[in-house]
């Protein structure tokens, strides 16, 4: 990125940074003032950001934190100034996600466009959640609704000619909604090549997004994603830098082409796969890159399009003009909205639902259940990131207990996912660690008090949850203590310790209600998905 543009991303992150504090003249002081302090003192470290001609990641790195903070203080205030002065860029980039997705050729039906959220991250990220189980969806909250969302970096809003690398992260919408990684690594495996790591789905996956990505913006879009790749190596969830461009160049030149590559290498195998796979798409390809230049008709080729003029000079604030020009010129509607009324409905449903999270008196701001659930209850199973909290809340809970447990279970989650939580501003192999001593130290003491129990690794839903004499219910006396179940979900950006949750309670010996019956069969489902400890 050059001087010219660190220096406007700046000054328009100090607008957005006016306009917000202008909004909170209600806010109360201590709030107005602790807020006040963050942005200062991120405006402080952006001082000399470009003071010598090799500081452009330096340059990019604060402003990135910048941007971060200004994000996260939006989210909290959401005032109205700067929703007013973001909307119309943020209903352009989600137009373009919109009619990407209208030119999906070969889904059938057609798979839902994901929602588009502003978050302080540094590139676009797809977040999966129409893979959460159906089951608990009566009793999700809003961030567990199954709707898949792509995150944009707040500061990409304004940059339409960047807006390309947003179709990767819906291309991994769509490969979800047609299971396109599924069908090529079935392809692959026929090979008789040894392909490594090209025979797992998620190196396959991120060439696949990538294919998307050229695949619904043209070939401005492939130049923006190959931009976006530099010499990045090779690791576990994604393929080198060099790989992805070969098979992005490869694949995308053979489905417009209808020329399927070839070659023995593992990248042309796998470009071949793609080529097979996508065929379908090659007339409408063909089409779209045979566009003269003139006016902008189509939104999923705007940001290609704008990414060309920005590469041969043309300044940010004309590149936003010719976008805004293209958009009000008649040719493109306004985007409708993701949600339907069945959305809305669930919505409505799940806010009724939401309590006060029950949590151990003292420990307000941690997710400990009350010692008393422990002391009256026998049979347990707690669905948790690492349950470094549950062993001193057992141990407390068994000083008053007469009798021993019936059975206590626990879900522990996976390496993957718990990287990506914030707990006690902990993440990362923080976590991971955290989770491994834990478990260690409460197999022991079970173990040792004869407690008969079993532990799980889990990887999905990102749903958090405690199961108190739950199950079978109906055959327990009627004066036995009534079943209980808390149920709390991880939010993007937020400590788990504090996420809104939701506790439900129904007498024994009869029915659960509904509501708790599917929570329970869902438990029943993790059992079966989850890795069961030794």
């Amino acid at each position: 990125m050059i001087p010219a543009d660190h220096e406007d991303r700046l000054e328009r992150l100090r607008r957005r940074g006016e306009a917000l504090f202008r909004d909170m003249k209600r806010a109360p002081p201590e709030h107005r003032q602790l807020m006040e302090h963050a942005w200062e003192e991120a405006l402080r470290a952006t001082h000399g950001a470009l003071a010598f001609p090799d500081a452009a990641s330096a340059a990019a790195l604060k402003t990135s934190r910048l941007d971060a903070i200004l994000c996260l203080i939006e989210r909290v205030t959401r005032p109205s100034s700067w929703l007013d002065d973001q909307a119309m860029w943020f209903n352009r980039a989600q137009c373009c996600l919109l009619d990407a997705v209208s030119h999906a050729a070969g889904a059938a039906p057609r798979p839902p466009p994901p929602i588009l959220a502003v978050e302080p991250i540094d590139s676009p990220l797809y977040v999966p959640r129409a893979r959460v189980p159906a089951a608990w969806l009566s009793q999700a909250t809003p961030a567990d609704l199954p709707l898949p969302v792509v995150l944009c970096p707040g500061n990409l809003l304004e940059e339409p000619w960047a807006w390309a690398t947003l179709f990767h992260e819906l291309g991994h919408h769509l490969d979800a909604a047609r299971g396109d990684t599924f069908s090529v690594v079935r392809v692959l495996e026929e090979e008789d090549d040894d392909l490594g790591s090209w025979a797992k789905e998620k190196w396959v996956g991120e060439v696949i997004a990538d294919l998307y990505a050229g695949m619904l913006g043209g070939p401005g879009a492939v130049e923006t994603l190959r931009a976006s790749l530099t010499t990045t190596a090779f690791s576990a969830s994604h393929p080198s830098d060099a790989d992805r461009i070969a098979i992005l160049d490869a694949a995308w030149t053979g489905v417009r082409d209808g020329e399927p590559p070839q070659g023995d290498r593992p990248r042309d195998i796998v470009a071949r796969a793609l080529v097979n796979r996508f065929q379908p798409w090659q007339r409408q390809l063909r089409h779209d890159c045979a566009r003269p230049e003139g006016p902008l008709d189509s939104a999923r080729l705007l940001p290609g399009t704008l990414r060309l003029r920005h590469e041969a000079g043309t300044g940010p604030e004309a590149l936003r003009k010719a976008c805004q020009e293209a958009f009000t010129s008649g040719h493109l509607g306004r985007p409708e909205w993701v949600l339907t009324p069945a959305h809305l409905e669930t919505l409505a449903r799940a806010m009724r639902n939401l309590v006060e999270t029950r949590v151990q008196p003292g420990t307000e701001s941690l997710k400990v259940p009350p010692v008393e659930l422990f002391v009256r209850h026998d049979r347990m199973s707690f669905i948790g990131a690492t349950h470094g909290q549950f062993l001193a809340a057992l141990r407390e809970a068994m000083k008053h207990r007469t009798k021993r447990y019936e059975h206590i279970e626990l879900f522990a989650l996976a390496d993957e996912p718990l990287r990506e939580l914030i707990l006690g501003g902990k993440t990362g192999d923080v976590l991971i660690e955290e989770r491994n001593e834990s478990l260690r130290a409460i197999r022991d003491y079970l173990t040792r008090e004869n407690v008969p129990h079993c532990i799980y690794i889990y990887t999905q839903p990102y749903l958090f949850a405690s199961f108190w004499d739950s199950e079978r219910v109906e055959a327990r006396p009627g004066d036995a203590p009534p079943a209980h179940i808390h149920v709390s979900s991880a939010l993007w950006g937020m400590d788990l310790r504090s996420a809104v949750g939701q506790d439900l309670e129904a007498p024994a010996g009869v029915p659960l209600p509904p509501a708790m019956k599917r929570l329970v069969e869902a438990l029943e489902q993790l059992r079966k998905m989850s890795r069961k400890l030794a």
